[in-house]
């Protein structure tokens, strides 16, 4: 999968392309359903699968205070696309400038000059162009005038749900781990290097590795199964317990995500963690004690195991 930073970094020599817009923050099932309408058609016309989306958040210039928290930083969006077979990603620069394009402009501009477009494959309510303007329509009649198709694609469903990132956002917040994953294809990621801690959890026998919070959805308080992964890409994955709130055993008042390796026997600081939420065990909660957390904590990875499949 090549990607490109701009539009106008997009080959000049490149034939017409079966296109999609949008943020795919999360690549959840609904864009991937998009991401294989683009690729058969593209695969029948002999023409070149692509992805525009944008970075920053549209919403992080335009309204800041409405931007949610991102499911998926760039670079994991990027690997999971790439996961689902496009040729091609364009991530281009959402700028002010951008943001005042009239819709017109920007169907002619991005997707008709930039990235010659001969389909425009996008979601049903899809909105673009300077105050949200342009609607499918305006993009179908542009595109008949421009030479290019458009196809628009109806709510994804799974078991009765839409797909949607706002539903899953709504999903992990509310600390409904598994239901978010059902939507997801996967489980949600937190990614982040592991900085040293208050050092608790060694003096009650179960250390942790606490991870520099990162610019993503963190799920609701609350102690958590998950498969962690040490380093970027690294495919061996152990199990884990972790926890995230503020300790209130301990009287603490930052909210820190730890994650304790069940396995053990690795030093893992200054490494960066990768954990997927699985399953929601409990919520936070305030013990007697470091030793009555500590006799809960051994409940929750005997629990966590279970839930994992692992044997203890």
């Amino acid at each position: 999968m090549d990607v490109f930073r701009s539009v106008a970094s997009f080959p000049a020599g490149e034939g017409r392309t079966v296109l999609t817009v949008g943020n795919f923050d999360g690549v959840h099932l609904a864009h991937r359903e998009i991401c294989r309408l683009i690729n058969a058609e593209a695969a029948r016309r002999g023409a070149r699968s692509a992805v525009l989306t944008f970075d920053p958040h549209p919403l992080s210039v335009v309204a800041p205070e409405r931007c949610p928290a991102l499911m998926t930083a760039l670079d994991e969006k990027l690997a999971r696309l790439e996961e689902q077979g496009v040729s091609a990603v364009v991530v281009h620069p959402f700028t002010p400038e951008l943001a005042r394009t009239p819709a017109e402009g920007f169907i002619r501009r991005l997707l008709h000059e930039g990235l010659r477009a001969g389909r425009v494959v996008v979601g049903f309510n899809f909105r673009f162009g300077k105050g949200r303007a342009g609607d499918v329509g305006l993009l179908r009649a542009e595109g008949e005038r421009l030479g290019f198709e458009t196809q628009t694609v109806e709510p994804y469903m799974f078991e009765g749900r839409r797909v949607s990132s706002t539903e899953i956002r709504r999903l992990l917040a509310s600390g409904e781990v598994e239901e978010a994953a059902k939507l997801l294809g996967q489980p949600h990621l937190v990614a982040g290097l592991v900085v040293p801690g208050e050092g608790r959890g060694r003096t009650i026998g179960i250390p942790t590795a606490n991870l520099e919070t990162p610019p993503v959805l963190i799920p609701a308080n609350g102690v958590y199964a998950c498969w962690a992964r040490i380093g970027e890409r690294a495919s061996a994955r152990h199990p884990a317990v972790t926890n995230i709130g503020r300790r209130p055993t301990f009287g603490g008042e930052r909210r820190t995500i730890e994650a304790h390796l069940l396995e053990g026997g690795r030093d893992v600081y200054g490494e960066t963690l990768r954990l997927e939420f699985v399953s929601r065990l409990r919520e936070e909660r305030k013990f007697s004690g470091p030793e009555a957390l500590a006799a809960q904590i051994r409940r929750d990875t005997g629990e966590a195991r279970g839930r994992l499949g692992v044997q203890g």
